[in-house]
């Protein structure tokens, strides 16, 4: 079997691949076309990010992704735009369209799980678990003019776990005053009833 028809790929322990994840070595584009699920364990060359930018694209089927025990990552998705209006809006990137279950678990350092501009494409995520991770604060973090109106819509099973500075799902400081707004008006109507 060649490697771009390779389902499933465990990555576990494996210090080759940093000139690969860190773009030393040129991937070709169909080298990981039918790839279903990533697992990452022990991968201590993860200083940055999971999936950086480059690898990316080259994820069109991704379903799955598990991180383990990936101490010293500090995002899990790293999307880069090349002009302001890319920052602002980064485009649909194919592996994160497909994404249906998402583990992360004992990543010391991290602080969040997505981005508002990645959380806005997981249309797919049914299943998402973090357990163990010691300064995750929100599973989507607040980017400066993106705004996420639901996201991870899909999500039917939801697993939090060991988050002692775990705060909100998600928070977005565009929206802090409609959401008080909301809320005290949700009051007062339980008040009346």
């Amino acid at each position: 079997m060649q490697i771009s028809e390779i389902p499933r790929l465990d990555l576990q322990s494996r210090p080759n691949l940093q000139e690969i994840w860190h773009g030393s070595v040129r991937i070709p584009d169909l080298c990981f076309s039918k790839l279903e699920t990533l697992i990452m364990e022990n991968c201590p060359f993860l200083s940055e990010a999971v999936l950086p930018f480059p690898i990316l694209p080259l994820l069109p089927k991704l379903k799955t992704l598990k991180v383990r025990n990936c101490e010293s990552v500090k995002v899990i998705f790293e999307v880069k735009g090349t002009t302001q209006d890319a920052m602002n809006s980064p485009p649909k990137i194919p592996s994160i369209n497909h994404l249906r279950e998402v583990e992360v678990e004992n990543c010391k350092v991290l602080t969040s799980v997505f981005s508002a501009s990645i959380a806005k494409d997981l249309v797919e995520l049914e299943k998402l678990t973090v357990k163990d991770c010691k300064e995750l604060i929100t599973i989507v973090a607040e980017e400066t003019k993106v705004e996420v109106t639901s996201p991870c819509p899909r999500v039917r099973s939801l697993e939090l776990r060991d988050l002692p500075e775990f705060k909100y799902f998600y928070y977005c400081s565009l929206k802090s005053d409609i959401y008080k707004h909301l809320e005290s008006h949700t009051e007062d109507k339980t008040e009346k009833v």
